[in-house]
């Protein structure tokens, strides 16, 4: 039996270190295909890079723009300097090699927690053919690796507080944290959410849980404190020039202006700048499905409260969703709150990805759970024989839950023919030289 297993988990990890090196094949080949996206700040990551590398700091000037980016990512891309990569390809590489590691991180995480396998894989595929990753990873810019180092973050968070041990060890929760706010600026919600986290985690006496959150977040915090210090020194700013004529930044939209953006850009994921056509309609059918069973509880005779208990099993396998949809909440409203000041430009992709794999693991999580709930309280079981597979519907055990059945189909046909439309589209870019479409 333990050979069994053993083959058996041994097939899955094979199956997401596969499709984890086919996203990373993707990227590689159509930055080579195309060359990297460009962008203003990939230029400004690039000198970065080649001023550490080289040790030339004499241009006063400088470090003006060295204190307004954090010092991580152009650290890393000098650092295949030693292995004779030229700066400017390097921050490629990086880049790739992070869209692997975070489809691998995914596949993994996911497969650890998922009862229905299938389920994991179309999770990590959908990742790894997603716009919104293999959009920033094409260019050299720091989004890839900050989502590397957050969904570690989560892992390493949500690991220490379902640990078992009398002392968990919090120095891994730590290290991952502290090099978010290094990384870009907004790496400071993976604190937030690490903070809330222990917060929020039952069974843990109060005043442990404060000591806790102090500890890790001043630990966390430090590193990107000192370097902050040392801006003070020299510029007289912790964050860079960000005011006045010379460097104003700041885009003054409202608050509807950012929700508005939000939206714009999360229909253009799910529909690929085309027509929604039927998937809309499915789209939108799925929402008010999910509207409804959301307000079951709320509408109910019976009481809500039990009515939730009823509902959750035993199984604690949906609660790491927990992490990555507080991690997603809080970014998002960071942003929101933070964007019209720090930067001149609205929201878009670059600034949404990182909110998009955090929100896929917890969607991915609870449709499994979801799915799983379904399955035992519909009277359906499946079974195999010797030579077959089979599937048997009891009335005793419990209604058919059509209703539900029907959203489950109509989530995993929205996210195929999503899929469907970003590998089309990918496959003809690659195919066809097309400059328009890859800059899409």
């Amino acid at each position: 039996m333990k050979p069994r297993f053993v083959s058996e988990r041994f097939g899955w990890s094979i199956a997401h270190g596969f499709i984890a090196f086919l996203g990373a094949a993707h990227v590689l080949i159509r930055t080579s295909r195309y060359d990297p996206l460009y962008a203003s700040d990939a230029g400004i990551y690039t000198w970065y890079a080649e001023t550490i590398a080289t040790g030339r700091w004499e241009d006063e000037s400088l470090e003006v723009f060295l204190t307004m980016w954090p010092p991580f990512f152009p650290v890393v891309m000098a650092f295949f300097r030693l292995f004779g990569v030229e700066t400017p390809i390097s921050g490629r590489y990086v880049n790739i090699m992070c869209f692997g590691l975070i489809i691998l991180v995914t596949g993994h995480w996911l497969h650890r927690f998922m009862r229905f396998r299938l389920v994991a894989v179309g999770a990590t595929v959908t990742i790894m053919v997603s716009y919104p990753l293999a959009r920033v990873s094409s260019y050299v810019l720091t989004e890839p690796l900050l989502i590397l180092i957050t969904l570690l973050a989560l892992v390493q968070i949500e690991s220490f507080l379902s640990s078992k041990k009398s002392k968990p060890r919090l120095w891994l929760p730590i290290i991952f944290s502290a090099l978010a706010p290094l990384t870009r600026w907004m790496g400071f919600t993976v604190i937030m959410t690490g903070a809330l986290l222990i917060l929020m985690h039952r069974g843990t006496p109060m005043r442990l849980k404060w000591k806790r959150v102090v500890f890790y977040s001043v630990a966390s915090s430090l590193p990107v404190a000192l370097f902050m210090t040392r801006n003070w020194f020299v510029s007289g700013t912790m964050t860079g020039p960000r005011g006045g004529p010379e460097y104003y930044y700041g885009s003054g939209q409202t608050l509807g202006d950012s929700l508005s953006q939000i939206s714009e850009y999360s229909s253009w994921w799910v529909f690929v700048r085309q027509d929604p056509g039927w998937l809309g309609i499915c789209l939108g059918v799925a929402v008010a499905l999910i509207v409804l069973e959301a307000a079951k509880p709320l509408v109910s005779s019976r009481n809500p409260i039990a009515l939730l208990k009823m509902d959750r099993s035993s199984d604690i396998r949906e609660r790491p969703a927990l992490a990555f949809a507080t991690f997603t909440i809080v970014y998002l409203v960071s942003l929101v709150i933070v964007a019209p000041y720090t930067t001149d430009d609205p929201l878009y992709t670059r600034f949404l990805a990182l909110a998009f794999v955090p929100f896929a693991i917890a969607a991915a999580i609870w449709l499994d759970r979801f799915l799983l709930a379904t399955y035992r309280s519909s009277g359906i079981s499946a079974y195999k024989d010797q030579d077959r597979w089979g599937i048997s519907y009891h009335k005793a055990l419990g209604s058919i839950a059509a209703k539900r059945w029907i959203l489950i189909g109509l989530i995993l046909s929205i996210v195929l023919t999503a899929n469907i439309r970003n590998i089309a589209l990918y496959i003809e870019v690659l195919i066809s030289y097309d400059s328009l479409k890859y800059h899409f």
